[in-house]
């Protein structure tokens, strides 16, 4: 073509007396809103995840979905309760990286009297009376979560369920092979719920495993306490 003639332009380019097309800009990225006050933000990891308090892997070593609880958070900051082999560590994490979610969903556990109690927005689903540590396996306290959901076989010792929490046993017995991280489960010796009976565990009736299974998601709080 002679000089000084315009090409046509492709879709969304500029031509001779036109205007550029306008490009409608993106949303601004925001935490989804919460369904309710009295809800807790989860956000799943999708791939690694470093931190100051170490890597986080998508799978935990159980093989569930990893879920972290998010303890704080403003624009797409925020702060949360990351796994350790020891008690959890509170770290910064990018919430543009995460799947995010909200539950109503919390456990509360009170040592001093053994009751466990499932909460929902603050309402009460379920009160439970428990089985906790010995003296010398005292369960830890302290703020948690859920890391992993767990079947069992009919006969297990453990009952048919199991919520893995993020707590860790310090107090580990000579000779113990099963490892140190602190469950909710059932068992095979109803007689002990009501006692200071455990190597550190909760062991609950299966009434209550029933009501954990059904309702409480990974990432969820767990409150040990008393």
């Amino acid at each position: 073509m002679g000089a000084g003639t315009a090409s046509n332009g492709g879709p969304g380019q500029a031509t001779a007396g036109t205007e550029p097309a306008h490009q409608p800009s993106r949303p601004a990225w925001s935490v989804p809103a919460a369904p309710h006050p009295h809800e807790f933000l989860l956000g799943r990891v999708t791939g690694p995840l470093h931190t100051t308090a170490g890597t986080v892997m998508p799978r935990t070593a159980l093989g569930n979905e990893t879920w972290l609880l998010i303890v704080r958070h403003s624009g797409s900051q925020g702060t949360a309760l990351i796994p350790t082999g020891d008690t959890p560590a509170r770290a910064r994490v990018d919430l543009r990286r995460l799947r995010l979610r909200w539950t109503p969903i919390r456990i509360d556990i009170d040592l001093a009297v053994l009751r466990l109690r499932v909460l929902s927005r603050g309402h009460v689903l379920g009160t439970f009376p428990v089985a906790a540590g010995m003296p010398q396996t005292p369960t830890p306290t302290g703020s948690f979560s859920v890391t992993d959901r767990v079947r069992f076989p009919a006969w297990s010792p453990y009952g048919t369920f199991a919520l893995g929490l993020s707590a860790h046993q310090e107090h580990v017995l000579p000779g113990w092979t099963g490892g140190n991280q602190i469950a909710i489960h059932g068992t095979e010796n109803p007689g002990s719920i009501g006692h200071y009976a455990s190597l550190g565990c909760i062991r609950v009736p299966n009434t209550a495993l029933r009501l954990l299974r059904r309702v409480v998601p990974l990432g969820a709080p767990v409150t040990i306490h008393g």
